[in-house]
């Protein structure tokens, strides 16, 4: 449960939950905690059974994080730069 997943710290600090800052890392954990519970009882939607049910779930998490967002140049081709006229 969520409950399990709140740290000595939080509760010092006066929370109930886990920091927003840990969001990702509780996800995952409750994610895995879910499957194994389905997994148990038989009632899963996913076969075969993920051998490594956390990176499977780490597998799907959505990631912000991208190699670069913006090309660094692009250089147009001289021809491209040319003027061209239009006679109407």
């Amino acid at each position: 449960t969520i409950a399990g997943l709140v740290t000595e710290q939080d509760l010092a600090e006066g929370r109930l939950y886990p920091s927003l800052s840990t969001i990702r890392e509780v996800s995952v954990k409750l994610a895995v905690t879910i499957m194994e519970h389905a997994y148990e009882r038989g009632t899963a939607g996913l076969w075969p059974e993920p051998a490594d049910k956390e990176a499977f779930v780490r597998s799907l998490v959505y990631s912000v994080d991208y190699d670069e967002f913006s090309v660094e140049e692009y250089r147009w081709p001289e021809h491209a730069m040319a003027f061209q006229s239009c006679k109407m």
